[in-house]
């Protein structure tokens, strides 16, 4: 008798243990759905998803998958931003971006080119020197393309269309680098141009 009631206590205990080892269970796999869901989310609607960012933030607090999901929505509106043009939104998105990581070297690169034509468009002398400096910033940031220096060869032209050299250079340098067909076209007939203007200019003082 005494075996038989061991026997009960032991299948109970066993029973509860399996019943709570489900549950943990069902749990986590809930928890690690809802988490993924915060993707798919970001996926399906960037915007919608951030307007949800800080309702979500103040109930779950900040994790790797919630993060993921804010950069990946950023990520996705900055670059749209870029592509109309739209300099404002675009330095928005990626200085979010640069709050979590600020070694993200594709934000570095598209916000200081978005600064960098946000400058240039002044027209103004003291933010076309900062224009400059914000597409040398984004050159660093990403080496291979040439297109920063395509723009600061335009700053430059824009400060002093005589001042030749310095133009001529940053033109050379963004032609070594990536550039799409349309922009390398473009970049090829302005540096024709200037280095026939400055052929001109020299044979005339001469």
């Amino acid at each position: 008798m005494i075996h038989l009631d061991k026997i009960r206590i032991y299948l109970i205990l066993l029973d509860k243990i399996n019943i709570n080892i489900v549950s943990i269970l069902l749990v986590f796999v809930f928890f690690n759905c809802f988490q993924n869901s915060y993707l798919i989310l970001a996926r399906e609607n960037p915007g919608g998803f951030l307007e949800k960012k800080d309702s979500l933030i103040a109930i779950l607090d900040l994790n790797k998958n919630l993060v993921e999901a804010i950069v990946f929505s950023h990520t996705q509106l900055g670059l749209k931003a870029v592509q109309i043009d739209d300099h404002e939104n675009a330095i928005f998105h990626f200085e979010e971006i640069l709050s979590y990581d600020n070694k993200d070297s594709v934000s570095l690169y598209n916000l200081n080119l978005a600064k960098g034509h946000k400058m240039y468009l002044t027209g103004n002398t003291h933010k076309l020197w900062d224009a400059i400096q914000f597409y040398s910033k984004a050159a660093q940031a990403n080496d291979k393309k040439g297109e920063p220096h395509y723009y600061i060869g335009l700053s430059y032209y824009k400060l002093s269309d005589v001042d030749f050299d310095l133009i001529i250079e940053s033109y050379d340098n963004a032609l070594a680098r990536f550039l799409t067909d349309q922009l390398r076209e473009e970049i090829l007939s302005k540096r024709k141009k200037i280095q026939a203007r400055k052929i001109k200019l020299e044979a005339f003082w001469n």
